[in-house]
């Protein structure tokens, strides 16, 4: 754990050193080229999820109901192992 550790940190040195010496204005530039590309993500993301959701809706809608306890259902096909009788 000790190693990946000192590997990340090697890591984030080398970057930060590339990063300094690029000069103001190509920081700039990758800063705006990165802005945008999380710009487009995220409408992509929100446009996905409502599309989902209008779609969804249209679909099926939600029922409100009772929410009922599974355990309190007598279901006749699962018995318990304990009783079963396997010897006379």
């Amino acid at each position: 754990m000790k190693k990946l550790r000192v590997f990340i940190d090697a890591c984030a040195y080398r970057l930060e050193k590339r990063w300094q010496r690029l000069s103001a204005r190509e920081q700039r530039k990758f800063l705006i080229l990165f802005f945008t590309g999380y710009l487009l993500v995220t409408g992509c993301v929100i446009l996905n999820v409502w599309y989902d959701a209008k779609s969804a809706n249209t679909l099926q809608k939600a029922r409100i109901d009772h929410i009922r306890n599974p355990t309190l259902q007598k279901d006749t096909s699962l018995k318990d192992s304990a009783s079963i009788i396997l010897k006379k």
